[in-house]
């Protein structure tokens, strides 16, 4: 069949809008990335600080610190001893209540503790959870006052992961529909701009592959220009977003924690670009060759 030479507005418009809709898929997808990231960073400090009691043995906080590493979600343990808290606690007053770090009975209230750490591979939105359970498990230990893990800062650190992750699928669903569309339309278009040649051919009893290849062709040429423009357009936003923030915003220390796309997702973006085009195509020309000829009579 022989390649359409009419409206390029439209297919030029097609892919403007298609690759908008790839541009903002790209981008959720390094949001949803670097977003981990910095929250990571962020979230460094989020931890489970083990409180021991003051008359508590040696053998007692080694059974309670090998009780705690049974746990698979357990990274790492730091005992800090009462010595190590109270001159950490000294230095935090020194220049706001000087006279507190003085006064000796205060001070023998703080206690010694175990500050434990989540493993590396929990995600960010699960910590709560986890932390949560580890909690209760470690109160119930003799020889344990109490247990803190930031319970305010840890529930709105995962509830702004999970709400960002959940408002990114949406996002992700309405997009890929909306491409769908698009890439549809177009296609309709060129079905409707050709229908002469097509009834033609379905008149010498062409097959519908030799009909439906270049509409299909069309679509994941479409898909496949859209996807890896928005990838150029998205690396070239996150390169001018990055030097903002470490030209500009460095004291955050967020620049050197950004990541472009894996080369491995780029791939499966782009593949994914070329099968929604391809789909998108065949749900417009999958009747072709089943009395397309008769219905323009």
């Amino acid at each position: 069949m022989r390649p359409p030479q009419k409206n390029w507005a439209l297919k030029v418009s097609t892919l403007v809008v298609v690759t908008a809709c790839f541009v903002v898929m790209g981008s959720a997808l390094l949001i949803a990335q670097n977003f981990k990231n910095i929250l990571t960073l962020w979230g460094e400090d989020v931890q489970m600080t083990v409180y021991l009691s003051q008359d508590l043995s040696e053998k007692g906080r080694e059974f309670i610190e090998n009780k705690i590493k049974e746990s698979k979600s357990v990274g790492e343990i730091h005992y800090v001893t009462q010595e190590k808290a109270l001159g950490d606690f000294r230095t935090q007053l020194a220049s706001y209540a000087p006279d507190l770090t003085q006064d000796e009975e205060l001070l023998k209230l703080i206690p010694s503790s175990l500050q434990v750490r989540l493993a590396a591979d929990i995600p960010a939105s699960q910590q709560m959870e986890v932390l949560r359970s580890l909690a209760g498990e470690v109160k119930g230990l003799e020889g344990v006052d109490e247990v803190s893990y930031g319970q305010d800062w840890v529930e709105k650190y995962a509830a702004l992961v999970s709400a960002i992750e959940m408002t990114l699928r949406l996002l992700g669903i309405v997009i890929v529909v909306a491409a769908l569309f698009v890439i549809s339309n177009a296609i309709r278009a060129s079905v409707q701009n050709r229908k002469d040649e097509i009834v033609v051919l379905e008149m010498i009893g062409a097959t519908s592959s030799m009909i439906r290849k270049p509409f299909l062709i069309e679509g994941a040429t479409l898909g496949f220009s859209s996807s890896a423009l928005a990838i150029l357009l998205c690396f070239t936003i996150f390169i001018g977003i990055k030097n903002l923030l470490v030209d500009k915003l460095s004291f955050l220390r967020l620049g050197e924690h950004l990541q472009f796309i894996s080369p491995g997702l780029i791939g499966v973006f782009i593949v994914g670009g070329v099968a929604l085009g391809s789909l998108a195509s065949y749900l417009c020309v999958r009747r072709l060759n089943d009395g397309f000829s008769g219905s323009q009579r």
